[in-house]
């Protein structure tokens, strides 16, 4: 029976002072052997409305947290001049990981898998770089390298022009509508510049980065999985192979999901991306 009760909050504080709720679901199987999942959300797209992924995922005796990417949902983060910075590194160093602790307090010493949804999988692969102990792997759904040759020439060209235009009315207006990633809000500055430089370049080095990124990523072994959905132009296949190119020491696997399930709307059905995420799971005995 699917659960329909709230997910518990674990509040975290950032090192910019702002607060976001990590959202807690748990499976009724104890103790569960699988490891725990940490959702990434994609941009601007809160935390909860991955909660009947969760509550799939929990079903099946998996143990979820979903944690908020400063700036959206119920985050606190001030979007804007005078925010504090909240690119790519921002997350990798100290937002995932704070997420990751607040998860090791609740379920102890678990083994956890992270499963970003299109920019929150680059995030995700980010956080291997930094070889973190408790991250046995990575699953990324609708996700993508917005490097523009992984995508059509058309697509391309547009994110060629994005990735200039973008942080120019960035810089103007302090961040960047949401519109332009066809979703709502705010995105901070910070996260779009580094967004920009990946579209343009490929190369996965962020702003503020205290370590070789690409360097790290060459080393990353934990095993990796996209699952590219049908009809999805915002993450077709070449994007996604991208991204999992950016792992060249990791076993990697390229999923199809056949049903046009959505780029974003698969988070509210999610029985068949929950399928693809068990069964990878089994395969690379996790």
């Amino acid at each position: 029976m699917t659960q329909v009760d709230e997910p518990r909050r674990i509040p975290l504080e950032h090192p910019d002072g702002s607060t976001s709720p990590l959202l807690l679901v748990e499976s009724p199987r104890r103790p569960s052997d699988r490891p725990a999942v940490l959702v990434l959300p994609g941009i601007a797209v809160g935390a909860r409305y991955y909660l009947p992924l969760a509550r799939a995922l929990a079903d099946e005796g998996v143990d979820v947290a979903i944690t908020e990417l400063r700036g959206q949902g119920e985050s606190t983060h001030r979007v804007g001049r005078g925010g504090a910075a909240a690119g790519y590194h921002e997350s990798a160093a100290q937002d995932i990981p704070l997420a990751l602790d607040a998860m090791e307090r609740q379920f102890g010493d678990r083994p956890v898998v992270l499963l970003g949804h299109s920019m929150g999988a680059q995030l995700g692969v980010y956080h291997l770089a930094r070889a973190d102990r408790r991250v046995v792997g990575l699953v990324a759904v609708a996700a993508q390298s917005p490097y523009h040759r992984g995508y059509p020439r058309e697509m391309g060209r547009r994110l060629r022009l994005g990735a200039t235009l973008m942080p120019l009315i960035g810089r103007v207006s302090g961040h960047v509508p949401g519109s332009f990633f066809g979703a709502t809000g705010r995105v901070p500055v910070d996260r779009v510049r580094d967004w920009a430089r990946l579209a343009r370049s490929g190369v996965m080095q962020p702003a503020r980065a205290d370590l070789d990124y690409p360097a790290a990523l060459a080393r990353v072994t934990v095993p990796a999985m996209a699952v590219v959905i049908a009809d999805d132009h915002l993450a077709p296949e070449g994007a996604a192979a991208t991204l999992l190119a950016m792992l060249p020491s990791a076993r990697t696997t390229l999923e199809h999901e056949p049903r046009a399930i959505g780029h974003n709307s698969w988070a509210r059905h999610p029985d068949e991306v929950v399928a693809h995420v068990l069964a990878w799971m089994d395969r690379e005995g996790l």
